[in-house]
C-alpha cells in the first residue's frame, strides 16, 4: 500500500484508521473503568474487614465527594449544552475509590475529603480542561499537594502528626541498621488474629492495620492486581520493573545491614503505599509512558526514588516518586520513537 504524505499531512484515504489504544484491549473506556472498579472493590471489602469501620468511612467519604462534584459538573454541562466531560460516572467512581484506598487509616476524615475534592476538581477535570490530557496521576498529585500544604503548617502549630510528610513517629525510625529496622517493625506486629499470632512479616503480607487502606492485605493486592493487569491489559512492564527493583533493593539493603531479608522485602514491597500504588496508580494510561522500553525505565526509577524516600521515613514517598515520574513521562515517551517513513527528521534526512 502506498502512503501519500503532502505538506507533512497523511492522506487518510490511504490509511486504515485504528481505534485509540485503550480500545485494543476489547473494552470501551467505560467498561474498562467499571471492571477496574469491581476489581478494587474486592480489595476495599477486605480492607474494611481488616481495618474495620474507619476504613469504610474513609472510602465512603472519598466516593461521596468525587461523585457529588461529578454530578454537579455533569448537570451544569448538560444545562449549558456542553458535551459532558464524562458521560457516565464510571471514571469518577474509580477515582473516588483510588482516593479512599490510598489514604492512611490514621488520616482525619477532613483530609480524605480534601484529597478527594482536589483530585476530582483540580487534577481530573481541571488538568484535562487546561492541558487536554492528564500529565499527573490525579489522586497522587492531590495527595502530594495537600501533604505539602499540611507540612508547611507545622511552622505554625504541631497539629500535623496525621498528615505531614515528616511524621514525628516516622522520624524516630532508623531503617539503615539491622537493629534499627527490627525495632521499627513493632508497629506491624499483631496479637492473635483468628487464633494466630502474627509476626511483623506476616502482618505486612496479610493483615496490616497501619498505613494505606488499600494495602491492608498486601498478598491480596498482589493477586487481584495481577489478575486485573492480565485481564484489563494494564502496563505490566511498569508493575514488573517496579516490583522487581524494589525486591532487589530490599535484598541488597538486607545483605548490607544484616537482619531478616524476608522482613525487608515484606516492608519495602508490601506496604500499601508501594503495592497498591504500583498496580492501580502507576499504571494510569495517560500519565505514564507508552513505549515498552520507557515503561521499564519508569518502573525502575520509580522504585529507586520510592526506596530512598522510604529509608528516610518520608510519609507518602511512593506518591512523591510517582508525581516526579509523571512529570518525566513526556520525555520518556520519546525514547524508542521513530520518525515515520517519508517525514524529515531534525537533521534534514528522511
Amino acid at each position: 500500500m502506498i502512503i501519500l504524505i503532502t505538506n507533512n499531512k497523511i492522506n487518510s484515504k490511504n490509511y486504515n484508521l485504528v481505534n485509540p489504544p485503550y480500545l485494543h484491549i476489547g473494552f470501551t473506556k467505560n467498561e474498562l473503568m467499571l471492571k477496574t472498579f469491581l476489581m478494587m472493590l474486592i480489595i476495599a471489602f477486605t480492607s474494611v474487614i481488616i481495618m474495620e469501620l474507619k476504613a469504610f468511612v474513609h472510602i465512603i467519604i472519598a466516593l461521596g465527594v468525587v461523585l457529588l462534584v461529578y454530578a454537579m459538573i455533569h448537570s451544569y454541562q448538560i444545562w449549558k449544552g456542553i458535551p459532558p466531560t464524562y458521560e457516565s460516572p464510571a471514571s469518577p467512581l474509580v477515582t473516588g475509590l483510588i482516593v479512599g484506598l490510598a489514604m492512611p487509616i490514621a488520616s482525619p476524615y477532613e483530609v480524605t475529603a480534601g484529597v478527594a475534592l482536589i483530585t476530582i476538581l483540580l487534577f481530573k477535570y481541571g488538568q484535562g480542561k487546561i492541558f487536554s490530557r492528564k500529565y499527573l496521576n490525579p489522586a497522587a498529585a492531590a495527595k502530594v499537594l495537600l501533604l505539602l500544604v499540611l507540612s508547611i503548617m507545622i511552622i505554625f502549630e504541631n497539629s500535623l502528626n496525621v498528615g505531614m510528610i515528616f511524621h514525628t513517629h516516622h522520624l524516630s525510625l532508623n531503617l539503615f541498621t539491622a537493629e534499627g529496622f527490627q525495632d521499627s517493625m513493632w508497629i506491624f506486629e499483631r496479637e492473635s488474629i483468628f487464633g494466630i499470632d502474627l509476626s511483623a512479616t506476616l502482618s505486612l503480607l496479610f493483615w496490616q492495620t497501619h498505613g494505606w487502606i488499600g494495602g491492608a492485605c498486601g498478598v491480596l493486592v498482589l493477586i487481584v492486581g495481577s489478575i486485573a493487569a492480565y485481564w484489563l491489559k494494564y502496563k505490566w512492564r511498569i508493575i514488573v520493573s517496579t516490583m522487581a527493583t524494589m525486591t532487589l533493593l530490599a535484598l541488597i539493603m538486607g545483605f548490607l545491614t544484616g537482619g531478616d531479608p524476608i522482613l525487608r522485602i515484606a516492608f519495602h514491597v508490601f506496604t500499601g503505599s508501594v503495592i497498591f500504588m504500583t498496580f492501580f496508580m502507576a499504571t494510569e494510561p495517560q500519565s505514564t509512558p507508552m513505549p515498552e522500553r520507557s515503561q521499564y525505565i519508569f518502573g525502575i526509577i520509580l522504585a529507586l526514588i520510592t526506596f530512598v524516600l522510604q529509608l528516610f521515613n518520608v510519609l507518602g514517598g511512593s506518591i512523591i516518586a510517582l508525581v516526579v515520574l509523571n512529570l518525566l513521562t513526556p520525555y520518556l515517551d520519546r525514547i524508542g520513537l521513530k520518525t515515520p517513513y517519508g517525514l524529515k527528521n531534525s537533521k534534514g534526512g528522511e
